[in-house]
């Protein structure tokens, strides 16, 4: 059974996890168009990804608690898909 996920995530400077658990989902990440740099995305082989604000990253069936993302204090993202 598949349970969907929704959640926003506030950054900061330091990185912080999407998720506090181990979470195997698969969810699309939009970043706030109010945001006013790009977001560090680091993915499981520690390579980092800038995303600007207003765009949108798809990830397919991974643990969403080694992924980790950082900005400026104030700014966020959104987490929106479901668990399996």
């Amino acid at each position: 059974m598949r349970n969907f996920i929704a959640l926003k995530i506030d950054l900061d400077s330091t990185y912080a996890s999407l998720s506090a658990t181990p979470l195997v989902a698969t969810c699309t990440l939009t970043f706030a168009h109010t945001n006013t740099q790009d977001a560090t995305l680091k993915g499981t082989d520690g390579k980092e990804l800038l995303i600007p604000p207003g765009a949108q990253y798809r990830l397919e069936r991974v643990d969403l608690s080694r992924i980790e993302i950082k900005s400026k204090s104030g700014e966020c993202v959104y987490v929106v898909g479901h668990s399996g």
